[in-house]
This record gives C-alpha cells, structure tokens and sequence, in this order.
C-alpha cells in the first residue's frame, strides 16, 4: 500500500481533476477519502493515474513530485505491466 500526505493527495487530486479522463479516479479516491478507506483503481484509472503522475513527474522532477506520488507512479505502473 502507498500512502500520500495530504498536500500530495491534494496535488494529485487537483491534477486528476484537469484530465477528462482522469476524472473518475479522482472520484474514487474522493469516495474512498469519506470512507476512510484505501483505494483500488480499475485498469483503466490506473492508466490514467499512471499518465497524470508522469506528467507531473516530467514538469517537477522526483524531489518536486514528492515520495508517495512517485512510489504510487512505479506500484501502478508495475501492476498495469503485470496485468497485461
């Protein structure tokens, strides 16, 4: 499991926000945030989490990006390579 702080979860969520297709992974990690929950993404928010967290790694770096969207950027992508 990955955990984000809550200024990168608010970044992240921001982000997911500003991609249509996106947007549905935004939500689940909103439902999830009210339940108390941890999130599971379908393959397709994964996809789009995958390519939101490497825009953003491509215009902060890893030290601007922060450890847990990084780690969460390698745990989906590695899960979407498995899955295939």
């Amino acid at each position: 499991m990955v955990s984000l702080n809550d200024q990168e979860t608010a970044e992240l969520r921001e982000r997911l926000r500003a991609v249509p297709a996106a947007q549905p992974a935004e939500e689940t990690i909103a439902v999830s945030a009210n339940a108390s929950t941890s999130v599971t993404f379908t393959q397709t928010e994964k996809a789009a989490v995958v390519e939101v967290l490497a825009s953003w790694l491509e215009e902060l770096g890893p030290a601007g990006m922060g450890n847990g969207p990084a780690e969460l950027r390698e745990v989906l992508a590695g899960e979407l390579e498995r899955e295939q």
